[in-house]
C-alpha cells in the first residue's frame, strides 16, 4: 500500500508541474484563486520555464511540497477547508 502512495504522490507531482507550464502559456490569462495560490507554492522552490535541465530535482521538491501538505495549505487559504 505504502509504495502505491509513493507512486501517486510521485505521479501527482508530475503532473503539477505540467499543468503550472501549461497555465503559464495561457499568459495574459489568469488562473483561479485556488489554482494560483498552487501555482504560486510551487514556483517558490521549482523554477519556471526556461533551457533544458535535468528535472529530477524539481519533480522530487514538487512532491515534497505534496507530501508536507504545503500545496493543499495554500490552496485552502484560498478555498477554505477542502474536507
Amino acid at each position: 500500500m505504502r509504495t502505491a502512495v509513493d507512486n501517486l504522490r510521485r505521479v501527482l507531482a508530475i503532473e503539477l508541474v505540467a499543468a503550472a507550464r501549461g497555465i503559464e502559456l495561457r499568459a495574459p490569462l489568469r488562473p483561479g484563486p485556488a489554482t494560483g495560490a498552487a501555482l504560486a507554492v510551487l514556483r517558490e522552490r521549482v523554477a519556471g520555464p526556461g533551457p533544458d535541465r535535468f528535472l529530477a530535482p524539481e519533480l522530487a521538491a514538487a512532491e515534497a511540497l505534496i507530501a508536507a501538505g504545503q500545496l493543499r495549505t495554500a490552496v485552502e487559504v484560498a478555498t477554505g477547508p477542502l474536507g
